[in-house]
């Protein structure tokens, strides 16, 4: 494919993957369906909305677009708002909790292995 061309208000939302998440959707925008290397994907939390602590062998990159979050990473606490994003490399584990209600965007690459681990960690 050479392009693919749409818009995120077409795309569905369906609940984030991760056991013990709560408030969140994903939106997957652009995948391996449409011939790419990685995907890119829209988040939005509620307020207070979680992301538990997980891990995984994939990349990834979070662009903060509407809200304000904590997001722990490693055995670190920031709070990131509109406008901020963070590289969190493979098997670092992180979560996120919206403080507000929260948009953004997370572009990971393709791994051998997909799969999510949840830990049984809060933020430190």
């Amino acid at each position: 494919m050479d392009f693919y061309l749409s818009n995120i208000s077409q795309v569905p939302k369906e609940d984030v993957p991760i056991k013990g998440t709560k408030g969140a959707k994903i939106q997957w925008l652009i995948t391996k369906n449409e011939g790419a290397h990685y995907a890119v994907r829209k988040f939005s939390l509620e307020k207070m909305g979680v992301i538990p602590m997980h891990v995984h062998k994939y990349q990834e990159t979070v662009i903060i677009t509407k809200g304000k979050c904590k997001v722990c990473v490693a055995d670190k606490e920031f709070e990131l708002k509109e406008g901020d994003y963070i590289f969190i490399d493979s098997q670092v584990k992180h979560a996120i909790i919206a403080e507000d209600e929260l948009e953004f965007f997370c572009v990971i690459d393709y791994v051998d292995d997909m799969s999510i681990k949840t830990l049984n960690e809060d933020c430190p």
